[in-house]
């Protein structure tokens, strides 16, 4: 479907094939992605593939499966405490606001990993960052200055001289950043940070701009889209009590004690548990917005159509949303089933194939071993301490930016799990 002029949209899982594979030559829109400087350029978005090859490899050992594995601990320390939070008020009978309290455990592991140092988001008695008011604002001026580029030069212009018009969600979120910059230097012997600015000073050292770039993609990119996954997860979990006792039972096979901490590679094991958080991400579709790609130089026909290079040059796009709701491949999309992941051979294959929460080909999420591990831990913590005992609202009404986050805070009541 055509979009705008110059843009094409495609519910196609060929084209997407295509269009995002490993060895795709479709480049990221400019004028989509040029719009997140603020105030440097970040992984997400370089769009010049050689500048974007490089700045990956000074993050891809920090978000490899191997290295994060090794913070596992520091990981179960902050789903453990999340876990307390909600213990807390579980025992006085009070609501457990799933999606602000998840931002906050998700706000404080990334912090911890990128910086050194956690932004104790869940010690807030409300679960309210400023930084949570920040990425939404964000999230819809990035919008508007995709159409008015003008407007982001000007931000970019009052960041650099840091004069009093800069809005406060924008202030907030470079507050956030340079702090964790400024302060990794002071704190413990690895941070995602130092290992970046380690590895650059080998060839080319990084500006403040695009350092703090960094920083804000890790903010903003590390919080909404795994609090939102993990929060539709648990709320649905919680309204099939049958299910939930199923995932219970599993999940005891490798956590005999309320406080265990198995490891990842015994929580992997867990086919059930997998494919509750499959089936999470499939229907959350946290980031649903299109993801433009520029038709390559010497033109691309497709299915009889062609679309032209140069200066009418064509933007492309598919967004994962219209493959995780394709009714012939996930049957009754809307409907929270697990069940429907355990399966193998060619169905399987199918939808994998269309199974697409963190994008694909060379420029999917970097972070995805960070997000899976996190949410596996924390479901599995979550699913043994605590069974259901009322979720207050049956549906969550979304809000739809870049990314896609509940509109109210998800609440649920949860009992106390008490061994016998």
């Amino acid at each position: 479907m055509r979009i705008s002029p110059n843009e094409v949209s495609f519910n196609d899982i060929e084209a997407s094939e295509t269009i995002y594979a490993q060895t795709s030559k479709f480049d990221k829109s400019r004028y989509f992605y040029r719009a997140f400087e603020n105030p440097g350029p970040h992984l997400f978005s370089i769009c010049d593939r050689q500048e974007h090859s490089q700045d990956k490899k000074l993050i891809s050992y920090a978000m490899s499966r191997a290295n994060i594995t090794s913070h596992e601990s520091s990981m179960y320390d902050k789903a453990t405490f999340f876990m307390d939070r909600i213990a807390q008020r579980a025992k006085v009978g009070q609501t457990i606001p799933l999606f602000p309290i998840s931002r906050c455990m998700t706000l404080d592991t990334i912090s911890d990993f990128a910086f050194g140092k956690p932004s104790r988001a869940l010690h807030l008695e409300d679960f309210h960052s400023p930084v949570f008011e920040a990425i939404e604002k964000g999230n819809g001026t990035v919008l508007l200055f995709q159409h008015f580029p003008l407007l982001h030069q000007l931000l970019n212009w009052a960041i650099r001289f840091n004069l009093g018009f800069v809005p406060n969600g924008f202030k907030d979120l470079i507050r956030s950043a340079e702090e964790g910059i400024q302060n990794m230097d002071s704190i413990g012997p690895w941070t995602l940070f130092k290992d970046m600015v380690s590895r650059a000073e080998k060839s080319t050292p990084l500006t403040k701009e695009h350092l703090v770039g960094e920083g804000m993609l890790m903010i903003v990119a590390g919080t909404d889209t795994t609090a939102a996954s993990l929060s539709l997860t648990l709320h649905s979990l919680l309204q099939q009590p049958e299910m939930y006792r199923k995932l219970q039972d599993e999940i005891r096979t490798v956590m005999p004690s309320l406080d265990s901490r198995p490891t990842i590679q015994s929580l992997d094991t867990l086919p059930l548990l997998d494919a509750c958080l499959k089936e999470g991400l499939r229907i959350a579709s946290p980031v649903q917005c299109r993801l433009p790609r520029e038709v390559p130089a010497d033109g691309w026909t497709y299915k009889g159509r062609y679309f032209p290079p140069g200066a009418s040059r064509v933007n492309v796009s598919t967004s994962p949303w219209y493959f995780h709701y394709n009714k012939d491949v996930f049957p009754d999309p809307t409907r929270y089933n697990p069940y429907r992941w355990l399966v193998e051979g060619e169905q399987k294959k199918t939808m994998l194939s269309y199974f697409q929460p963190f994008s694909k080909g060379r420029r999917q999420c970097i972070g995805q071993n960070l997000s899976l591990m996190e949410q596996k831990i924390v479901l599995a913590l979550f699913v043994r301490r605590f069974s259901p005992r009322e979720v207050l609202k049956r549906t969550i009404e979304w809000k739809e930016a870049v990314t896609a986050i509940p509109v109210d805070g998800v609440d649920v009541l949860v009992d106390l799990v008490k061994e016998t």
